[in-house]
């Protein structure tokens, strides 16, 4: 059945920025820790519903990571969102750009 006022959430896409290294694994970033980190930190305080990275062959950190994520977070507004967003360090330095969506679900369990 469709929820009209079903929930909403906020979608963050993680791609390579302007400090990338190219050729470089994700997980193998000189930043890509302090980017865990931060997302360590939103889970602990339960902003996090689920995030991870894009995956070109499944198998964890022993299967191959495209370049790039994405987190699904709650937060009050867009703008908290955004703001939750572009504070993770890795944005601030510009290992990872940031594209942030609001999402709606209509359709949950």
């Amino acid at each position: 059945m469709i929820d009209e006022n079903g929930p909403h959430y906020y979608v963050a896409f993680q791609t390579p920025g302007p400090t990338w290294v190219p050729g470089v694994k994700y997980n193998e970033q000189p930043e890509f820790m302090v980017h865990v980190g931060y997302m360590d930190q939103m889970q602990e305080k339960g902003q996090t519903v689920l995030s991870g990275p894009f995956m070109e062959k499944t198998g964890g950190l022993n299967g191959v990571l495209e370049d790039g994520g994405m987190t699904i977070f709650k937060a009050a507004d867009f703008d908290e969102a955004v703001r939750i967003a572009t504070d993770d360090p890795s944005v601030k330095s510009g290992m990872l750009n940031v594209t942030v969506k609001t999402f709606w679900v209509p359709f949950h369990a």
